[in-house]
């Protein structure tokens, strides 16, 4: 066998009652609890841990309905917007920081000093060489020009032009007095960086009144004025403003070119700017306050303030900080966490072992169960992230489709098994949470009975919706909620009724019907619709098969109700229990006319054949039909394994040596529950019951008795769960139904004829002998005509032949005139 073949039938176990020792027992139940594990250790994780225990309901300006006292030393941090604008404010009111450098005064000077240094030593070596070179005297001046441009071009003097101002500026440069008065000019100007100068640019990014100067890297800062601040386009204005006529135009315009030359002595240092802003911000306090230990933080029965609920936040942060709770760990709150859904799902899984062991077993209704609370648990875990209301969480819809697929029991403790987890997580703390979910909950638990067709589902809305608005008005009455929260969980309790019951009666029902092969009530309503298809025909081909069936189902309701069964299903499976029939109608005793039986020309073994058959077509038809398997269980089961008697005796009769029993018994199963095993007896009272003579209550509570009496000496019974105090019910109420139905009527006089007189009131009136004749005559009517009394039980059979003598039983007991039978029991 392959690794997968060893796996299948390792876990075959798992969907299966355990019947194969101890193996198969750890396999069945240790699979559902390693499901239980499972869900323990994820619904932890579908909660935020949003806040602490105990702060419910605190908002500003809201009445504080507790005092809270901290449990240890806290900061109270400032709120985060404020915060943020007063760093801003105090980063915008940081001093720009400059840099004062003196030594570009110096340098700026050392470039002219240079400039000059290398004219005197060029124009000499020029005039030199074209002393040597014997050069003309205009050659000789172009040259030495020309070395004067090329040194003056190299620190950005341009004297390339031919222009008149070019040729005085470089005669003005080959006079050696001249060039040390320009010297001396710009020497004397250039020693006025030391006050300091910055570029214009610099300033126009300045929007503070004051900046800070330092000298040197560590130099003392000085606060200037921005005003005070000398520009480097004011600087050389003053400059050739203080020259003024004391150059030639030659000179002015080398001296105004010169001063170009000049480096602003103050910057912008932006990482020192940087760094005061940076510190500028930090210097603000992030907190507000401190509270001490023992320290009042809201006070009961006041007005909760802004400053107030801060210092509560301040708390409920440092709680969470601490491990969600005052005083324990994230450990120990997440193992406590599972610990209790753990708790709570074992309540749920013992309650389904102990008293629904079929939905236990079943692993599919099993599934669904637990499905049910996990996707309550996530859909709250949605409410607790968006902090909404705990009427939004979806309890209803679980608590509704655990009641219609199992009963109404087994969705009152899933109700109690997510109220039960829910009141464990930080934010449905409280009563409010726990009496809001378990008033929707159960209520749609338990009316969910109450409709009868889908179309009723405003009926379950209403009542969800009133069992909300009843929670809030507790909780208003004992001062957990204000009367404006009332209001709100009234309408959001609404909006969750409404969305619950579609999505139950509209796409969970019946999604959840073909995932777990049940069949609800629901469905059933649906299948006691009269126009159905099956049910008209059978109307139609089949009046008589029609009328028994409606009989036998008023019966199997009665006795169900009294028993405590399943009503419903018993009414139901009884509409579609002889719908074999149809396949030949004219072979069942009710639907044939009186002195016309098809079974004259048949032999024995044919007709029992044709009687047994009607249970296998009818499985066919109700698989055909697609019926649920509880309406097959009635097909099935309502003969048992009960032999066909009649033709049994009678091929006994025609004298064969060995005759099978087993070719003249229905195939079964017997009946397997309560509502099937009632089907059964009610089957074959009402069968008997319609050719009962004198249908006394005396008369009708013998044959019940005898025809009850007989199926448990035959053990048909032994494999349904009935008792023998529901045997004693259900006999009670078929003698009930049937005394009603065969009441005895008043016997009125017969008219006299003229000139006879009319008998005594104790005698018999006129036409009345016929009619009891007529009876006692089809009492007695054999299948050909000849008197062939028959077995009770034989009668019951409903489809064996002729009708049976009843001589056995005993006469109804004389009863006052205008008297009906009534319930004697």
């Amino acid at each position: 066998m392959s690794f997968f073949g060893r796996v299948r039938d390792y876990l075959r176990p798992v969907n299966r009652p355990p019947a194969g020792g101890r193996r198969d027992a750890w396999v069945h139940h240790g699979f559902r609890a390693a499901m239980v594990a499972v869900i323990a250790l994820a619904v932890p994780l579908m909660f935020p841990q949003l806040t602490p225990s105990g702060f419910d309901g605190i908002d500003p300006g809201s009445v504080a309905r507790q005092t809270i006292n901290a449990d240890f030393d806290f900061d109270v941090p400032k709120d985060p917007d404020r915060l943020a604008e007063e760093q801003d404010e105090a980063e915008a009111g940081v001093t720009p920081r400059l840099r004062f450098e003196p030594a570009r005064a110096d340098s700026s000077i050392e470039r002219v000093n240079a400039l000059f240094a290398r004219l005197d030593s060029i124009i000499p070596a020029a005039e030199a060489r074209v002393s040597e070179e014997g050069l003309p005297a205009a050659a000789g001046a172009a040259v030495v020009r020309d070395e004067v441009r090329r040194v003056a071009g190299g620190i950005g003097v341009d004297l390339s032009a031919e222009a008149v101002i070019d040729s005085l500026r470089v005669d003005y440069l080959l006079d050696e007095a001249s060039r040390a008065e320009l010297r001396d000019e710009l020497a004397t100007a250039f020693e006025g960086l030391r006050e300091g100068v910055i570029r214009g640019s610099e300033l126009d990014d300045i929007s503070a009144a004051n900046v800070v100067a330092r000298e040197g890297p560590a130099g003392d800062d000085r606060v200037r004025a921005v005003a005070d601040l000398v520009r480097l386009g004011d600087f050389t204005r003053a400059a050739r403003e203080g020259v003024g006529d004391r150059l030639p135009a030659g000179g002015a315009a080398l001296f105004q070119q010169l001063l170009l030359v000049a480096q602003p002595t103050l910057r912008i240092d932006q990482d020192a700017t940087r760094q005061a802003r940076e510190q500028a911000r930090a210097a603000i306090p992030q907190v507000e306050g401190f509270v001490l230990e023992g320290e009042r933080i809201i006070t009961e029965n006041t007005v909760v303030t802004e400053e107030e609920y801060r210092r509560l936040l301040a708390y409920q942060a440092q709680i969470l900080e601490r491990g969600g709770t005052r005083t324990t760990s994230d450990f120990l709150r997440n193992l406590g966490m599972i610990l209790l859904v753990v708790s709570m799902l074992g309540i749920l899984v013992f309650a389904t072992f102990r008293f629904r062991r079929d939905v236990y077993e079943d692993l599919p209704s099993f599934t669904v169960l637990l499905g049910l609370v996990v996707i309550v648990m996530a859909s709250a875990g949605a409410v607790a992230a968006a902090q909404g209301s705990p009427a939004l969480v979806p309890i209803a819809l679980a608590g509704f489709l655990a009641a219609a697929l199992f009963d109404s029991l087994l969705g009152l403790v899933v109700v109690s098994t997510i109220a039960g987890i829910l009141m464990g997580q930080p934010y449905f703390s409280g009563l409010a949470a726990p009496m809001v979910t378990v008033a929707g909950g159960v209520t749609a638990a338990f009316a969910v009975h109450t409709i009868r067709t889908r179309s009723q589902s405003w009926v379950l809305v209403a009542l969800i919706t009133a069992a909300y608005v009843g929670a809030g008005l507790l909780l208003v009455l004992t001062g957990h909620f204000a009367l404006g929260e009332m209001g709100t969980t009234a309408a959001l309790g609404f909006l969750n009724a409404t969305v619950c019951t579609g999505l139950g009666v509209g796409i969970g029902l019946p999604l959840l019907e073909a995932f777990t092969g049940r069949t609800t009530e629901a469905s059933l309503l649906e299948l006691s619709d009269m126009n159905r298809p099956l049910l008209r025909r059978l109307a139609r081909e089949a009046p008589g098969t029609y009328a028994h069936s409606i009989n036998v189902a008023n019966l199997v309701e009665a006795a169900c109700e009294a028993i405590g069964a399943d009503s419903l299903q018993g009414r139901v499976g009884v509409y579609y229990h002889d719908i074999g029939k149809l396949e030949r109608p004219q072979y069942f005793i009710e639907n044939q006319p009186r002195g016309l039986n098809p079974h004259d020309r048949l032999t024995p073994w044919q007709s029992a054949e044709i009687l047994r058959d009607h249970v296998r077509h009818g499985l066919a038809m109700a698989e055909e039909a697609r019926l649920p398997e509880v309406v097959k269980d009635f097909i099935r089961e309502h003969h048992g394994t009960q032999l066909i008697r009649y033709f049994l005796e009678k091929a006994r009769r025609d004298g064969v040596a060995e005759v099978d029993p087993s070719d003249f018994a229905y195939p079964g199963p017997k009946p397997q529950s309560k509502e099937t095993g009632v089907a059964m007896l009610a089957d074959a009272v009402e069968a008997a019951s319609r050719v009962l003579s004198h249908p006394s209550p005396e008369r009708i509570r013998a044959l019940i008795d005898r025809l009850v009496q007989d199926r448990i000496d035959y053990g048909e019974l032994d494999d349904c769960p009935l008792t023998y105090r529901d045997l004693r019910i259900v006999k009670r109420e078929f003698a009930h139904v049937l005394t009603g139905l065969y009441h005895h009527r008043i016997d009125y006089p017969q008219p006299a004829a003229p000139g006879e007189t009319s008998g005594d009131a104790g005698e018999t009136p006129a036409g009345e002998e016929s009619e009891t004749s007529g009876v006692e005559a089809a009492a007695t009517a054999g299948a050909e005509g000849a008197s062939a009394p028959i077995d009770l039980e034989q009668a019951a059979q409903g489809d064996t032949g002729p009708i049976p003598a009843l001589d056995s039983l005993p006469e109804p007991a004389e009863e006052p005139e205008g008297v009906a039978s009534g319930r004697t029991d």
